[in-house]
């Protein structure tokens, strides 16, 4: 790759490091008085450095013919915005006729030599109170002052010395007189606005030293006219760029009228032209346009590889010309700094722009950087001398700015650049030339899309894509990179991301863990009986519900102290060990989603804040407020799950199992739902969702006895942490049936050891629901079953004569007997053959704890005879303490619906 140092090379002082900026300000009145700065003092350098504009050529040849032929304008205004040329063509001028000689090599072939008298007036350099003192002549006025510089033989002041003493400005008749013997001449006058300004303030009878001097120019120009071989060159700022107060606008208003009858304008500079005068001023040579031919191709091929992503002027044709003539910088460079940057009043257009550009190569050849293109992103806001540049047109506050998110030792930017190598220091360059757009004195104008973000940066091995992928991360990180649609620009006005950290730093503890508290209990369900951060065992009562303890991230127990709350509640011991699962917070995970609730109650904040403020900046950030609360809230549920993805599980021999269930998915589960399916998946399973086997009964329960209580079997899945514990008792009921139809298990009524045969099942189909967890149903070994189910005679055939009674005690009737033994009621005996068509019943004073019994003895005998049948139940209870509403809605109200019931009443 062709290095632009190797092919431009830069002016010695430049390359020294030691350039005066002072070579880019000409000073008319020090170059008369040969005091000027080398570059603009000796006339052979300061043409060799001069790039001859188009402007600048028919400038100089209009002296020339005028002088020589008198033919052409006899006043020529030069006016251009600030910085534009103006002064450079002026002095261009007095060189051309005080050594034309000297330079004639370096002037344009069409414009011959010429010889005037010359006067040269510079505003600023003249006291319009105390006028000027020098070779013993005193002059108070700018007639004085032309008079004394035309004439070496003071004949010219001497007739307007009674003028110059009275301050009253001659006639036209005067000055004529006094002008024609000294043809041909050229009055340069400069600056003379600042002059007129200050003779404001000095009184001359009932006038002022500044109408004099309007009224000076007004005869001066119709004098000047009459004359064939006289020139004015005038200056004039542009009012419409650069910012003065009130006398400036209204004495520049009153001098155009003063011009305007018989100006000629010329404007110094015009478009391109730029290019040519910065390489001119700023290079000694270029050293091979065929190379610079070969960086424009490279870079033209890249444009037409992306043209969809690139702004449209660089598709255009002639932009390789553009980038061939704007060599060693990229064009964007110089038309950003000269059409955005001159908009300022006090950006001084060429000379600011030469300026700025002589600092970017001194720094770049100082430090060898190998680029085959200066780009915008390319300037080094890092350097004192062009940073200071920008700053004198921005303000002191974007120091910070700069130091902050462009260059520094702390700039975000850079930070991005040392974490990710293979950018090649992107992150900075896209940062600066986004702030290198930034700035216009008219606000649509300020900001770079995407498209012009790219072209500031991108190389012919530049990975284009990766452009906007850092420039989005640089959206997300950067404090002061605002947009505005799809512009982005660099503003004193914090983007949200600072104001962020601002709004976050100064959200309080309590309200922060109060938002903590209402996102983590949306995501809380009806799968557990859910406590949320509890602080001690007695917080949570000792029963069979399944019940999840969801810990409080500032102030979770160790698993030896939550041990202690498995064993004990409050001051008493826990009977149902097997219920209680513990949600266990991860510190990392609390930290960000901690810091992510102080976002959102920041932008909350900041909302706020919007719909209050009508600046323009930030009502910009609306849509981007809006979209992070919309992402944030979308996000707490998952930030909610991965906080609680460790469970604390009750296990064998009394401890507790730490579970960690991974990352979970990405949906709309809740917590408990989470909790709940992994619990029951294979291969945990430590609640059952899913009947388990009957061996595992028989293992666990008919080891050492062939008969135990059912009861004291469900009991024991509640409170043994040994076992899984059962979803619904109903489980552990269909494990009993299937158990029992498949012949590995038996249940029977009575007592341990006296079973009653006619009650044995074993070996046949039950409904679940027809077992009972009560103290007299018990579940038996199949060994037990099949000899209790032997003694059990069989039914009489029809027709056949019952056995004779055999002496002894008496045996109980023939047919089933009755589920428990004891039991009697006051209706006479029913033979088999008394059937009812219509069973209507309603009873009262039923207590709960006797439903077992309930459907033992009523509803499953009815189910035998008529099937599946409808029945209404009426609840009615009261609790002094009140009965939680979410017990009756998500518990009873459920329930009731799951079931198909129709729920009337209240409650």
């Amino acid at each position: 790759m062709s290095t632009w140092f190797d092919i431009a090379r830069p002016h010695e002082d430049i390359r020294r490091g030691d350039f005066d900026e002072a070579v880019f300000a000409a000073d008319l009145g020090d170059v008369a008085a040969g005091r000027a700065a080398a570059d603009y003092n000796d006339p052979y350098t300061f043409f060799r450095k001069t790039y001859l504009t188009s402007g600048l050529t028919n400038l100089l040849r209009e002296v020339h013919e005028k002088l020589t032929t008198g033919k052409g304008p006899s006043v020529v205004e030069l006016k251009t915005p600030f910085g534009g040329g103006k002064t450079h063509a002026l002095v261009s001028v007095y060189h051309y006729l005080k050594h034309g000689a000297e330079v004639r090599e370096l002037l344009p072939a069409e414009v011959g030599l010429a010889d005037a008298n010359i006067a040269v007036v510079v505003g600023t350099q003249l006291n319009p109170s105390a006028g000027t003192n020098s070779d013993g002549v005193h002059r108070r006025t700018l007639w004085g002052e032309v008079a004394f510089q035309l004439d070496p033989t003071r004949a010219a002041f001497r007739r307007l010395e009674a003028d110059d003493r009275a301050r009253v400005a001659p006639g036209k008749a005067d000055l004529r007189t006094m002008l024609e013997p000294l043809q041909p001449f050229v009055l340069l006058f400069d600056e003379i606005l600042e002059y007129v300004v200050r003779a404001s303030g000095v009184r001359v009878e009932d006038s002022t030293l500044a109408a004099q001097t309007r009224a000076f120019f007004q005869e001066l120009t119709e004098a000047v006219a009459s004359l064939p071989k006289g020139l004015m060159l005038v200056t004039l700022p542009s009012s419409d760029l650069e910012d003065y107060g009130d006398a400036h606008e209204n004495n520049l208003a009153k001098l155009e009228k003063t011009f305007g009858r018989l100006q000629s304008f010329t404007t110094p500079v015009q478009g391109e032209e730029i290019y040519s005068i910065i390489r001119r001023r700023l290079f000694e040579t270029i050293k091979d346009e065929a190379r610079v031919r070969e960086v424009a191709d490279r870079y033209v091929a890249k444009y037409q590889e992306h043209k969809d992503e690139l702004p449209a002027k660089a598709r255009e044709g002639d932009y390789r010309r553009k980038l061939e003539a704007a060599y060693p910088f990229h064009p964007d460079v110089i038309d950003t700094l000269y059409e955005r940057w001159s908009t300022f009043s006090s950006f001084q257009r060429t000379r600011g722009v030469l300026r700025l550009l002589a600092n970017v190569v001194e720094d770049l050849y100082e430090r060898e950087v190998s680029l085959d293109l200066i780009l915008p992103g390319d300037i080094n806001l890092g350097r004192d001398s062009i940073r200071r540049e920008f700053l004198k047109h921005l303000g002191p506050e974007y120091e910070g700015i700069i130091a902050s998110d462009i260059a520094g030792l702390e700039a975000k930017s850079q930070a991005l650049d040392r974490r990710n190598r293979e950018w090649k220091h992107l992150a900075e360059r896209i940062a600066t030339g986004v702030f290198l757009h930034s700035f216009a004195a008219d606000e649509t104008h300020k900001g770079a899309t995407l498209a012009y973000v790219k072209l500031a940066v991108l190389r012919p091995d530049t990975i284009a894509p990766l452009v906007t992928e850092v420039l989005q991360k640089q959206a997300n990180e950067l404090w002061y990179l605002n947009t505005r649609g799809d512009q982005y620009y660099f503003s004193s006005v914090p983007n949200l991301n600072r104001m962020i950290i601002d709004r976050k730093i100064g959200v309080q503890p309590g309200a922060a863990r109060e938002e903590l508290e209402k996102a983590i209990k949306r995501e809380l369900g009806t799968k557990f009986r859910t406590y949320l951060w509890p602080r001690g065992s007695d917080a949570i009562p000792d029963t069979r519900e399944l019940k999840l303890a969801v810990m409080d991230p500032d102030a979770t127990p160790s698993l030896d102290e939550l041990k202690g709350w498995i064993d004990r509640k409050g001051d008493g011991f826990r009977v149902y060990k097997n219920t209680l699962f513990f949600a266990l917070p991860d510190s990392a995970r609390h930290m960000r989603l901690a810091d992510e609730i102080r976002e959102l109650l920041a932008l909350q904040e900041i909302k706020q804040e919007i719909a209050n403020d009508e600046r323009p900046g930030m009502r910009e950030k609306q849509q981007d407020v809006a979209r992070r609360l919309r992402d944030l809230n979308e996000n707490l549920p998952q930030r909610v799950r991965e906080l609680y993805r460790t469970l604390a599980v009750p296990m064998a021999g009394g401890g507790l199992e730490r579970i960690d269930l991974g990352q979970p998915t990405v949906g709309r589960e809740n917590l408990d739902s989470w909790h709940w399916k992994e619990l029951t998946d294979d291969p945990r399973q430590k609640i059952l969702t899913r009947p388990p086997s009957a061996q595992l009964l028989r293992a666990k329960f008919l080891g050492n006895a062939d008969a135990v209580s059912l009861a004291v079997i469900l009991e024991q899945f509640y409170k043994d942490p040994g076992l899984p514990v059962p979803a619904d008792q109903a489980i552990i009921a269909e494990a009993v049936a299937q158990g029992v139809a498949n012949e590995l298990l038996g249940i029977g009524s009575g007592t341990a050891g006296d079973i009653v045969p006619t009650t044995v099942k074993f070996g046949e189909s039950i409904a679940a629901s027809w077992i009972q967890f009560s103290e007299d149903m018990f579940l038996l070994t199949a060994e037990r079953a099949r000899t209790l189910k032997e003694r059990v005679e069989p039914e009489p055939v029809p027709g056949s004569e019952p056995p004779s009674p055999v002496p002894g005690p008496t045996a109980p009737p023939p047919g089933p007997q009755p589920a428990f033994p004891g039991l009697t009621t006051t209706a006479p005996p029913a033979t088999e053959n008394d059937r009812l068509p219509r069973v209507a019943l309603r009873a009262s004073g039923i207590p709960s704890s006797k439903l077992a019994d309930l459907s033992r003895g009523v509803f499953i005998p009815l189910s035998r005879e008529v099937g599946e049948f409808t029945f209404t139940i009426e609840i009615d209870v009261k609790s002094a303490e009140g009965i939680p509403k979410k017990v009756v809605e998500q518990q009873v109200h459920e329930t009731l619906r799951q079931l198909g019931a129709s729920i009337h009443g209240l409650g």
